[in-house]
């Protein structure tokens, strides 16, 4: 007898685990979404599509190896809830599964980094969430990938609190980002980045401001090649 199963049917019917999507109930064997979600997430396939939507978003503006994302997002899809569960409600694990979903679907589609650096949140904001999405993100990504792709944190550091950029102008999110980053020390990350891919992740690709600003910063590196994942994609048109 599986008493491991037994022992999760029992919790499910005293502590419902709901579908982080539409609601239901998940059954036994399913995590976080249930199986008629995870069949209907809107995946962008970006991971066997050069020039894609999200690449062209950044094009003239850095030079990178690629961009990838797992879904688009829309707020009138209801798959924005499991980003509003990591970010806002303290669902780490469920940033992890995100990720990990994301690694998956790179492997073997697209360059495996050499390294993957979260974007970081300023210190004041990751007291307050209580972790940094993007951390818990690329740790996902990284066992998808295998669990051979290191994650750095403390590369880059945010030395600027910004306000939120949810509801900002495509203007303003790129002026609330400029010079937020930099490198913490530039001895450490030369040694631990030179010459090789990087991977920087965070959770939602909107305008590419962020993106740009830690291009910046990183681009001091001597034959440093960069690449970026997040889990969710926001169209033009949104």
């Amino acid at each position: 007898m599986d008493w491991s199963r037994g022992w999760l049917e029992l919790a499910d019917m005293i502590w419902p685990r709901r579908c982080g999507v539409c609601g239901d109930c998940l059954d036994t064997d399913e995590r976080y979404v249930c199986a008629e979600c995870l069949a209907d997430m809107p995946l962008t396939y970006f991971w066997s599509w050069r020039n894609n939507p999200a690449e062209q978003i950044l094009w003239a503006r850095t030079y990178l190896q690629g961009v990838v994302s797992l879904m688009y997002f829309s707020k009138d899809n209801d798959y924005r809830r499991l980003l509003y569960a990591v970010k806002y409600q303290g669902n780490a694990p469920m940033g992890r599964w995100l990720g990990h979903m994301l690694g998956l679907h790179m492997h073997g589609e697209y360059p495996v980094p050499d390294v993957i650096v979260p974007v970081p949140l300023h210190w004041c904001r990751k007291w307050k969430r209580g972790y940094n999405q993007a951390e818990v993100i690329a740790r996902g990504i990284s066992e998808g990938l295998g669990g051979k792709v290191p994650v750095l944190t403390g590369i880059l550091r945010r030395v600027r609190y910004s306000t939120s950029q949810t509801r900002m102008s495509v203007g303003n999110k790129w002026e609330n980002v400029t010079g937020a980053f930099v490198i913490g020390d530039i001895k450490k990350a030369a040694d631990k980045l030179s010459g090789r891919h990087v991977l920087l992740v965070d959770d939602v690709l909107t305008t590419g401001a962020t993106v740009e600003a830690c291009w910046e910063a990183l681009r001091c590196i001597p034959d440093v090649r960069i690449s970026y994942a997040s889990v969710a994609f926001v169209p033009r048109n949104v």
